[in-house]
């Protein structure tokens, strides 16, 4: 199964919403794994098609920008107690990387969320497929 995780559910029901549009099977579970912030994670299949998953990512990440937007206005963004990065790994599944927000708040002031991806992608890669070879070898 691939997660998806909110944590409010106007914004988790537009997502189940389109899953339903678009004829995907889902099951919906709350997740009191992040303390004091209660999530509900989405579930759909593995085999879903990558076109598709590549739509619902899209969806996933406008639907975080208005989380974002959702807690700047109100202020309740400094009780977040936990932020997730999603990575695929080698074998195709997504996996959701649990990290503390302050964390990633203090790398986004110098980095772009693209490129903090991109550095967290390196890492699975690097620990997936490990070189033993000389740190400045040339490729």
């Amino acid at each position: 199964m691939l997660d998806y995780i909110f944590f409010d559910a106007k914004l988790s029901n537009k997502f189940k919403d389109h899953l339903t549009k678009v004829d995907i099977e889902f099951k919906c579970e709350q997740d009191s794994a992040f303390g004091s912030v209660q999530g509900e994670i989405v579930s759909i299949a593995d085999e879903t098609s990558e076109g598709l998953l590549n739509e619902l990512q899209k969806l996933y990440d406008e639907l975080q920008g208005e989380l974002e937007k959702l807690l700047e206005q109100s202020n309740e963004g400094l009780t977040m107690s936990a932020a997730g990065m999603e990575v695929k790994l080698k074998d195709g599944k997504l996996c959701t990387l649990r990290v503390t927000p302050d964390i990633v708040a203090r790398i986004l002031t110098v980095l772009e969320f693209n490129e903090l991806q991109a550095f967290v992608d390196n890492i699975v890669k690097s620990v997936e497929e490990p070189d033993s070879r000389h740190f400045c070898h040339n490729k």
